[in-house]
C-alpha cells in the first residue's frame, strides 16, 4: 500500500476521530458492545462494504467485506471496556463515573484504526485495480479473552491468507500465525 491509502486514510481522520470518541464516552463491557459494533457496522456500510451485524454466532461480533478473489486479508478491530475503569479523557487518572466502565488501553481506538485500514486498502485497491478481499472483523470481549476464540469457532478467521491485529503499547512488535492444513 502507497500514497493513495494514506492520502485516503488522511482524509478520513476526523470521521474516524469521531467513532473513537464516540466508543470511548459509551464504555460497554464484553459482549455488551451494541452500541460500538453497530456504528462500526454503519460507518464500514456508508464505505461500501458488505456487512454482517451479528457474526459468526456472536451478537456484538461484526463481519464487512470489500473487493472478490484471493488474496483474502484480515483485520481485526476491538472496541470493549473495562469494568470499573471510568475515566475522563486526562492524563490523571479521574472517572467519569465511579466504578462504571471504560476504556483503560486504547480498546476505543483499535477499531476505528482498523477500518481505518481496511478503508486506504480498499481505496488503493480499486484505483490500482488490485484483486482481493478485505475483511474487517469487529471483535468483542477482547478483555474477557473469549470474543476471538467463540467467533473462530462460529468459523471466523478460517478463510483468510493474512491477519492484522494491533494494540496499543509502548513498543512495537510483530507476531505472524501460521494455519497448517
Amino acid at each position: 500500500m502507497g500514497k493513495i491509502a494514506l492520502e485516503f486514510i488522511d482524509s478520513k481522520s476526523e470521521d474516524l476521530s469521531r467513532l473513537a470518541k464516540k466508543i470511548w464516552e459509551y464504555p460497554e463491557v464484553a459482549y455488551e458492545e451494541v452500541k460500538a459494533s453497530n456504528w462500526t457496522a454503519e460507518f464500514l456500510e456508508k464505505e461500501g462494504f458488505n456487512v454482517e451485524k451479528g457474526a459468526f454466532g456472536v451478537p456484538t461480533a461484526v463481519k464487512a467485506t470489500w473487493g472478490e478473489g484471493k488474496l483474502l486479508i484480515g483485520f481485526l478491530g476491538e472496541y470493549d471496556a473495562l469494568a470499573g475503569m471510568s475515566q475522563k479523557v486526562s492524563t490523571e487518572k479521574e472517572a467519569v463515573v465511579e466504578g462504571e466502565p471504560g476504556h483503560g488501553c486504547g480498546h476505543n481506538l483499535m477499531a476505528p484504526a482498523c477500518v481505518d485500514a481496511v478503508l486506504g486498502m480498499k481505496k488503493e485497491m480499486q484505483e490500482k485495480g488490485l484483486k482481493g478481499t478485505v475483511v474487517f472483523y469487529g471483535c468483542p470481549a477482547e478483555e474477557s479473552l473469549t470474543g476471538k476464540v467463540f467467533m473462530a469457532r462460529g468459523g471466523a478467521f478460517k478463510e483468510l491468507d493474512i491477519a492484522f491485529s494491533w494494540h496499543p503499547i509502548a513498543k512495537s512488535s510483530l507476531t505472524l500465525g501460521l494455519q497448517l492444513d
